[in-house]
């Protein structure tokens, strides 16, 4: 099992954060790199010390005391493939990781080939610094804490002190990029919908006990999300043990666009767009048109916005009801209700939760088997300015904003390339579901499914047009507000481009020995 000790924080349980930033740095001075390793290490919060802050948080919240403890601050380090060859480490046994995002998620452009450029991403839409032309990235320093002032206070005690940033003569490493975040209320990411729910129980780590989940997602195996524990399939050098693969993603989310998209698609709502815009005035919604389009969006999602899974309130929202007969009212029944992970697919119906839906493609539960195998640890963070009703609005974006997806896994390709290149990216993935939706199948993700380059609307500077050229499509329903969804759905829906990658790289999160005893002391 992995030792708490020493398995990095944000892997398990996590880091306490309202604020976070990553530093992409460069090894510039190799010997005088591994010379502050191991002081580096004693900075880095372990999985221990991490657990220890969080119990303290809640027992604050409890007593009704602002939860985050002013000043707290949390580090953990991680290295690209190019870093741990600098640092003289034995090579890991994973081809993804070692080929990097770059060659894995882009796709090749004129007189590219398919081999060097693996994926769907427009190489042109990445940020510069990811590109291997740039230099590459070697590391990624991951701070977290309750303000951007005490991460910016406790970066340059620890890891600048350390690796002389700040003196561009005897520094050790180049800050290449950074990238900060912000936890909003409810943990809600810019589309509105509460992020982080379904959370893996990990054997050995977690208390099971909690995981009272009759019908759906049961505990996995830690070798699952750690090197070296049970249930890890892959051959991986010793030193790598109680390490995980991270993966970071930039996914810019074209929020009024998504919005627009999402009224124009719903019957009633569309009407009173129309007429609004027939008059000169402003769109104001009416209740039902509202109705219809949280229906519409939570199934495109697959859970209502604070958490409620569509397979459980397939028509209504628990959250908005206003019955209080109902057993789900009181606070405490909706906080649980809203976070649950007891319920299951059946693979032979989509009345309640469509096939295509982003949650049903990327966590498909009984319609795949092996999904276990599959999950992933995920630690995204939004970035950007929440979207102000002005700019909603207008129906265009002015200001960037999206997530930083950060995920943990012991297996790249069983964890985030299965998810999004097989899944999400994958018109018959997870599992084909055309048998059971007369012939069609399911289509790509709708949130986060992307496709090549060449179908992508044509982007102005700075600006990305959030209509595709050649709109893929997939089967939804209508949105009725008055009964469930049939099970084949004649309509077929086509989707506008709302969540654009710009790009990321692999990572590995070492182990404390390893950053204080192996990485240091490699020749």
């Amino acid at each position: 099992m992995p030792d708490r000790k020493n398995i990095q924080g944000d892997t398990w349980p996590r880091l306490p954060k309202k604020a976070e930033k990553f530093i992409f740095f460069r090894i510039t001075n190799v010997e005088e790199f591994k010379k502050g390793l191991p002081m580096m290490a004693d900075f880095i919060t372990t999985g221990e010390a991490a657990l220890k802050n969080r119990v303290g948080i809640f027992k604050r919240k409890a007593q009704g005391v602002e939860g985050l403890i002013q000043g707290l601050v949390s580090f953990n380090i991680a290295f690209s493939a190019n870093g741990l060859a600098k640092l003289g480490a034995e090579k890991l046994n994973d081809d993804y990781f070692n080929g990097g995002q770059f060659k894995d998620m882009t796709a090749p452009g004129e007189g590219q080939s398919a081999e060097d450029h693996q994926g769907l991403d427009d190489q042109g839409e990445w940020v510069p610094e990811f590109k291997p032309s740039s230099g590459g990235i070697d590391g990624v320093l991951t701070v977290t804490g309750e303000s951007r002032e005490s991460i910016e206070k406790w970066t340059k005690k620890t890891f600048n002190y350390t690796f002389n940033v700040d003196d561009k003569e005897s520094s050790s490493v180049e800050i290449v990029y950074e990238k900060e975040g912000k936890v909003f209320q409810n943990h809600e990411e810019h589309f509105g919908w509460a992020d982080g729910i379904s959370q893996p129980i990990i054997k050995g780590l977690d208390d099971i006990s909690v995981a009272q989940n009759v019908n759906g997602m049961k505990p996995i195996d830690p070798g699952v999300i750690f090197v070296g524990s049970e249930g890890d399939e892959s051959k991986h050098p010793k030193w790598a043990k109680d390490g995980s693969f991270m993966v970071f993603r930039i996914y810019e989310q074209l929020v009024p666009e998504f919005y627009h998209w999402c009224a124009w698609n719903c019957p009633i709502a569309a009407e009173e767009a129309k007429k609004a815009q027939e008059q000169g005035k402003q769109i104001s919604w009416s209740g039902k048109a509202m109705d219809q389009m949280g229906l519409f969006s939570s199934r495109l999602v697959g859970r209502w916005p604070k958490g409620a899974p569509m397979e459980v309130h397939p028509l209504e929202d628990p959250n908005h009801s206003k019955n209080e007969d109902q057993p789900w009212f009181t606070t405490n029944n909706l906080k649980t209700l809203n976070n649950t992970d007891d319920f299951n697919y059946n693979p032979s119906d989509q009345t309640r939760c469509p096939y295509a839906s982003h949650m049903r493609k990327t966590g498909p539960r009984d319609d795949y088997p092996d999904y276990n195998k599959h999950v992933m640890i995920r630690r995204g963070i939004p970035y950007g300015d929440w979207c102000s009703e002005e700019e909603r609005a207008m129906g265009i974006t002015q200001h960037e904003r999206g997530l930083l997806f950060v995920s943990y896994q012991s297996s790249i390709e069983n964890g985030f390339v299965t998810q999004q290149k097989r899944w999400a990216n994958s018109p018959d993935g997870p599992a084909d579901m055309a048998k059971h939706n007369g012939g069609v199948s399911q289509g790509i993700d709708p949130i986060i499914g992307q496709v090549h380059p060449s179908q992508n609307g044509k982007s102005t500077g700075a600006q990305i047009n959030a209509k595709y050229q050649q709109p893929p499509q997939i089967p939804f329903p209508d949105s009725d507000l008055e009964k469930p969804a049939p099970q084949v759905y004649d309509k077929k829906l086509d989707l506008d481009r709302i969540v654009v990658p710009h790009g990321g790289e692999y990572f590995f999160t070492p182990s404390i020995e390893a950053l204080k005893n192996y990485l240091p002391n490699r020749l």
